[in-house]
Parts: structure tokens; sequence; C-alpha cells
């Protein structure tokens, strides 16, 4: 779309619409605002922006992570971005990292793009109808994300979400489990899906007993749920995070509860506390996404990855083995 459109959709000169986007204040101010509506609605962006683009930095990358996957220090975080940065550190690029929340998600992205402080973006905390991709689809921006949806209309780099949520359905069946409690992670995201999806052909593959709560991911959520849920109707727990397997664990050590558990991320504090965790190598994922996005930058061809995941069986599951 160019400016001749929106003038021609609003019924006012190509000149008004110029005055308007350069902030004259020799408009008046219903036309202007008619104006406004018109260029939002059909997401217009003007010449001198998408000369802009052409002129960004081309060695600096932007991460935006939601401000709750920075809460804690133990984290998929933390070792996605040592990843990222090993790739980053050995190619001379730098990264730009920053946190928003979902109702504003997209603005944040619009700044740093504007700003020509990027070259590039990993996307994180997919979304099925994700205003995000759209939006970089539409003015060719370079991005590569974490995960996928039904869409896929981009470049993806993703842990086989349902295949963890399988094996962790799996490993409690081949330990004797037959009536099982699987804490999902909170609705909306695409990995909450994913995994539940593999816990369910599990399921109707083993013929065995699944009850499912949500949680949000978190350390507390598997806590509460843990506390509220009569664990003794259940002879295995499966958290869709290791957050959530966490507070499981404090629970029913609060409670002298012994119970099979697996966690999902297998992070450092796993293999501590000897929990059984479906590992996805977040650190490869973090390296790889950096990867791709260098390539797809420099106008490279670049095909998407899907990466198996396996599970680190310990204590908190073999100790009950038959």
């Amino acid at each position: 779309m160019k400016i001749k459109d929106i003038a021609k959709i609003a019924g006012v000169s190509v000149a008004t619409v110029s005055r308007v986007i350069n902030n004259s204040p020799k408009v008046r101010p219903e036309t202007r605002e008619k104006i406004l509506k018109i260029i939002e609605e059909y997401k217009y962006e003007p010449d001198h922006f998408a000369k802009s683009l052409r002129k960004r930095q081309s060695n600096i990358i932007g991460i935006l992570l939601l401000r709750n996957s920075l809460s804690t220090e133990d984290s998929y975080t933390n070792p996605f971005l040592s990843g990222a940065l090993e790739y980053l550190f050995h190619h001379d690029l730098k990264l730009v990292l920053d946190s928003c929340d979902t109702r504003n998600n997209l603005l944040h992205y619009k700044k740093l793009i504007k700003s020509k402080l990027v070259s590039g973006f990993i996307i994180t905390d997919l979304r099925e109808d994700d205003e995000r991709i759209e939006y970089l689809n539409s003015i060719n921006f370079p991005y590569v994300v974490i995960g996928r949806n039904k869409k896929n209309n981009f470049i993806y780099i993703d842990p086989d979400n349902e295949q963890g949520g399988y094996l962790g359905v799996e490993h409690l069946v081949e330990i004797g489990c037959k009536k099982i409690l699987y804490i999902s992670g909170s609705k909306g995201p695409v990995v909450t899906e994913q995994r539940l999806t593999g816990v369910l052909k599990a399921k109707e593959k083993f013929n065995v007993e699944i009850t499912i709560k949500y949680g949000d991911f978190s350390k507390e959520s598997g806590y509460m749920i843990a506390k509220k849920a009569k664990l003794e109707k259940y002879d295995g727990i499966f958290c869709a995070s290791d957050l959530m397997a966490y507070g499981v664990f404090n629970y029913m050590k609060e409670k002298n509860i012994e119970k099979p558990l697996i966690g999902f991320d297998d992070l450092p504090s796993s293999k501590i506390l000897g929990i059984t965790s479906i590992n996805q190598k977040i650190f490869d994922v973090g390296f790889n996404a950096a990867k791709m996005l260098h390539k797809i930058i420099n106008k490279e061809k670049v095909k998407s990855m899907l990466l198996p995941v396996e599970i680190s069986a310990r204590e908190s599951t073999l100790k009950f083995k038959k």
C-alpha cells in the first residue's frame, strides 16, 4: 500500500496524508484522526521507514523475553541465552536483550525496529495467531522462531515437544504406573498444546488413566496443584516444566510422600535433585537459533529444524522401577 492509496480511502489529498505522517499542525483534528485510523487499520508504513530498514545495524540481533521468564535463576532462559551468546561471540555479533509482556508485545518490536538498532529477532513464546509474525513478514524483517504453530509460515527451530510428552508417559508406564497426574503448562502457548498432544497419544497407546491439571510453568503452581490434587490417587506425576516439578518435589518432601516424578526441560537443578526430566537440549536451541538468524540476515538459505528430545532418567523414577 502506498500513500496515495491512504489518501484515496480517506477522501483527502496526498499532501494532507503527508502532513499527518509528519505531524504537521496544518490538519484539522477530525481529519487527522480519520487518517491515523486508516493507517493503523491497513498497517501502512511510510516510505522513509522502509528506507530506514535498509540502513539498520548488521551485527546486532534482538531477543525480547516475557517478564515472567526472567523471574527465576533456574529457568529455560539461562541455557537458551548461553547457547545464543556462544554463537554470537565467535562471529563478532552482539545481542540486545529486552523484556516485555503479552499486552504490548508487538509495540516493543516496532520500537526496536524503528530505532535501527537490531538487524533481526529470535522470537520466543510463540502463540497460535502471533501478530509479531504477521508484522515482521509484512515488512520483510529477518527473524527466526523458537517453536511452531499451525501456520508455520516462517523459519523455526523447535525441540520435539510432542515427542517429549509421549516419552514422559512411556517412562512412567515402564516403571509400572497406571494412574498418572499430568500437570500441564498454561493454556495459550503452542508448547502447551504440543506436549499435551504427546501425553494423550501415549495415554491411548498404553491405555493408562491420566488426569490433567493446568499450571503456569512456575514452581509455585506446581506446589499448589500438588497440594490440592490428593496425590494418593496417583502412582506417577509428570510435569510440563522442571519448575513445576520442583514445586511438586518440595510439597512431597514436606508431606513425606514418595511418588515417581518427571519434569520437562532438564535444567541444572534437576540433576542436583535427582529428578527425571525431558532433555530438550536448550543450549543447542539457542546456539542454532543464532546461527540460523545470522544466515537469514546474510540472505543465505536456511531450513527449519525439529530437534529430537530424550529422557534423562534419574532417582525420582528409577527407584520405583520394578
